[in-house]
């Protein structure tokens, strides 16, 4: 039997290729979103556009976190976000949370705002102060009913 060179470099390369999209896979995944450890913490906003699972929690523009679940809550319809921090972070029980955007074609992100409160924030306790996402089209069409009258 006789094996055909050209079919062996196409399995060469089709291997190669996709041990090259391994690895770039690997390099490239957040492996802070399947830790256990840190300390998580909850918010509900009224409004999260352009926040998914795995988006960046921020604290003076610096990475510190990141979006680790979101589901909408039961009773007040509003969207409950699970943030996971290193362990080296505890925040003030008055920190606020709020959805910014990265730029004008940026994702989105949420910034964390510490507070001045002596009493730490627990693992699982909840944000109180949030502020959600502000919609650039509502902004202008405000800003045009306004100017039209």
């Amino acid at each position: 039997m006789k094996v055909n060179i050209l079919d062996a470099f196409l399995g060469f390369v089709i291997l190669s290729i996709t041990a090259l999209f391994i690895f770039y896979i690997y390099l490239t995944v957040d492996t802070k979103l399947f830790k256990a450890d840190g300390l998580l913490l909850n918010a509900r906003f009224e409004n999260i556009d352009g926040i998914v699972v795995g988006s960046k929690v921020k604290l003076s523009g610096v990475d510190i976190g990141s979006v680790r679940s979101i589901s909408i809550d039961p009773e007040s319809f509003y969207a409950l976000v699970t943030m996971g921090f290193d362990k080296e972070f505890n925040f003030p029980d008055d920190t606020e949370a709020s959805v910014q955007l990265e730029g004008l074609l940026g994702g989105s992100y949420i910034s964390i705002i510490p507070g001045g409160s002596d009493t730490m924030l627990l693992n699982n306790q909840e944000i109180l102060y949030t502020q959600g996402a502000t919609s650039l089209l509502n902004l202008m069409l405000k800003f045009a009913n306004t100017s039209n009258q």
